[in-house]
C-alpha cells in the first residue's frame, strides 16, 4: 500500500469518520471498567491532498499543499485555533482567556529545558498566566521542572503502569505524565514549591476505598479532602491564595489509599500557560496504555489551545516495531487527542537529530528518516502542524557537530542536547510559531503586532 492510500486510512482512524467505533482502551489487568473516549468528529479544516510518498518524505521535504515557514514548520494553517486564542489574548477581547499549551513527550520534554524556554518566551510576549500543571511529590528520581522543587516522605511512592510477563498491569489512571504518587499510611507528606501563583488546583483520583488527605498551604492546613467514591474519576480541589510563592503540601490521613495526579499553579491574570509532561524513554504508544476517559477528563479541565506531541527518538530504537505498526499506533494516539480536545490545535514536534557512532564516525540513525516520514503523514492526515527539529538543527547528522562545539550544544551520546542546545532549538521553534501567528493576523485583517516582523 503506497503512502497516499495509507493517508486515507489514517484520516479515517484519526477522525473516527468511517462509520466504525472509536478505538477502545487496551484491556489491562486490574483496570476499572471505564468507557473509551467518546467519538467526536473534528471540525472541518481546509482540505489537503494526499500525503507525500514515503520515498519522497525526506526530513526537509516540503509538501506542495502546505508551504512551511523556513522549511521547519509545516501546515501552519492547522494552528488556526491556537492563533485565534493568541489574537484574542493579545487584543484583549472580552472573551479572552488563558492560552494553554500542553506538551507530552519523552526525555527531551522531561527536563523542561526546552519547554521552559518556550514558556518564558511566550509569557514575555503575551503575559504570564501561571506556572501550569506540575507534580506534587517526586514521581521519579530525576524529575526536574523549571522553577519548582518537589519532594515527599518515604510513605509516598510513585505509581504507574508496569509490564509484567509482557502484559500491562495497571489501571491507566495516572495523569497526563503517566505517573502519579500515592500513599496509604497516615502522616506521609508530598509537596511542591517555588512558583508564583495566586490560584492552586489539586488533581486527585476519586476511587473505591480511597482515603482522606489534608491540603496544606505554607504549612497551614486548609481543608481535608475525601477521595472515597463509588467509581473511579478525576477530581479537583481548587483554592485562591495570596500572590507569591507557596508550598503546596498533601498529607495522607490514613484509612485508605490516596493518589495525587499533580497541581496546577496558576494566576488570575490572563496569559500563557504551558504544561510539560515528559518521561525518559517514553514512546507515543505509551499513551495507549492510559485510560482514554481519564485523559479526556484532564484535557477538558486544562482546556488547551494547542497540544504538542513530542516523540520519535525512542521509537528509532524499537527494532521489533515496523514502520506500519508505528504509523497505526501514532495515528491512534493522535486520534485520541484530537477527539478528546476537539477545540484545540495539534502539532507533532519531530525528534531532534540522532546519530550513532561507528568505526567511521557518526552517522544518522538508520530509522530517523523513516520516523520523520511517518510523523509527517500522520500530521497531515490529522490536520495537525508538524515541526521538523532535524531541519532546524541543520539536517541529518548535525548533532555530531553540535557536540564538538565549545561550549557544546549537544551531548556526546548522539541523542540529547545541552541546556544551550535546547535553548537554541526552543528559540527557533518559538520564532517559527510567532511568525506563523503574524502571518495569521495579516491574513485575517488584524494589525501586525509591532514586536513581530515577517522575515523573507
Amino acid at each position: 500500500m503506497v503512502a497516499r492510500d495509507v493517508s486515507a486510512v489514517l484520516l479515517c482512524a484519526i477522525l473516527s469518520a468511517c462509520g466504525g467505533e472509536a478505538a477502545p482502551v487496551p484491556a489491562t489487568e486490574n483496570s476499572p471498567a471505564l468507557a473509551s473516549t467518546p467519538q467526536v468528529r473534528r471540525p472541518t479544516e481546509p482540505e489537503t491532498s494526499g500525503a507525500p510518498k514515503a520515498a519522497d518524505a525526506q526530513p526537509q521535504s516540503v509538501p506542495a499543499t502546505s508551504p512551511p515557514l523556513r522549511a521547519f514548520l509545516e501546515h501552519p494553517a492547522s494552528l488556526r485555533r491556537f492563533y485565534e486564542a493568541l489574537a484574542a489574548l493579545e487584543d484583549k477581547t472580552p472573551s479572552a482567556d488563558d492560552v494553554r499549551l500542553i506538551q507530552i513527550g519523552d526525555s527531551h520534554t522531561a527536563a523542561d529545558w526546552y519547554t521552559g524556554v518556550v514558556r518564558r518566551m511566550l509569557q514575555a510576549r503575551f503575559g504570564d498566566g501561571g506556572r501550569g500543571f506540575v507534580a506534587v511529590g517526586k514521581p521519579w528520581k530525576g524529575y526536574v521542572q523549571d522553577g519548582i522543587r518537589v519532594g515527599m516522605t518515604a510513605e509516598w511512592a510513585p505509581e504507574h503502569a508496569k509490564f509484567v510477563h509482557g502484559r500491562v498491569v495497571g489501571d491507566g489512571l495516572y495523569g497526563l505524565s503517566g505517573v502519579a504518587v500515592s500513599c496509604q499510611k497516615r502522616g506521609g507528606s508530598a509537596w511542591v514549591e517555588g512558583a508564583d501563583a495566586d490560584r492552586v488546583d489539586l488533581a486527585y483520583l476519586a476511587q473505591p476505598g480511597g482515603g482522606p488527605f489534608d491540603l496544606l498551604i505554607d504549612g497551614a492546613s486548609v481543608v481535608r479532602v475525601a477521595t472515597k467514591a463509588d467509581g473511579y474519576g478525576v477530581k479537583f480541589r481548587g483554592l485562591d491564595v495570596e500572590p507569591g510563592t507557596h508550598r503546596v503540601e498533601v498529607q495522607s490521613a490514613g484509612n485508605g489509599k490516596v493518589r495525587i495526579l499533580g497541581a496546577a499553579l496558576d494566576k488570575k491574570a490572563k496569559g500563557i500557560v504551558l504544561d510539560a509532561f515528559g518521561r525518559d524513554g517514553a514512546r507515543a504508544a505509551n499513551l495507549l496504555q492510559w485510560n482514554a476517559e481519564h485523559v479526556s477528563e484532564l484535557l477538558k479541565w486544562r482546556a488547551p489551545s494547542l497540544v504538542i506531541l513530542q516523540f520519535g527518538t525512542n521509537e528509532c530504537t524499537d527494532k521489533d516495531v515496523s514502520a506500519a505498526q508505528y504509523e497505526r499506533e501514532l495515528a491512534e494516539v493522535v486520534g485520541r487527542i484530537v477527539r478528546a480536545a476537539p477545540a484545540s490545535s495539534c502539532l507533532l514536534l519531530g525528534p531532534p537529530d540522532f546519530v550513532v557512532y561507528g568505526a567511521e564516525g557518526p552517522a544518522p540513525h538508520p530509522r530517523l528518516a523513516e520516523i520523520l516520514a511517518v510523523q509527517r503523514r500522520v500530521a497531515e492526515a490529522a490536520q495537525c502542524g508538524f515541526y521538523d527539529q532535524v531541519a532546524a538543527m541543520g539536517g541529518l547528522g548535525a548533532i555530531a557537530a553540535w557536540a564538538q562545539e565549545n561550549p557544546p550544544r549537544a551531548r556526546k551520546d548522539g541523542v540529547h542536547l545541552s541546556r544551550d542546545g535546547y535553548t537554541n532549538l526552543a528559540t527557533s521553534f518559538v520564532d517559527e510559531i510567532l511568525r506563523g501567528y503574524a502571518a495569521y493576523r495579516l491574513e485575517h485583517g488584524k494589525s501586525a503586532p509591532p514586536a513581530v516582523a515577517l522575515r523573507q
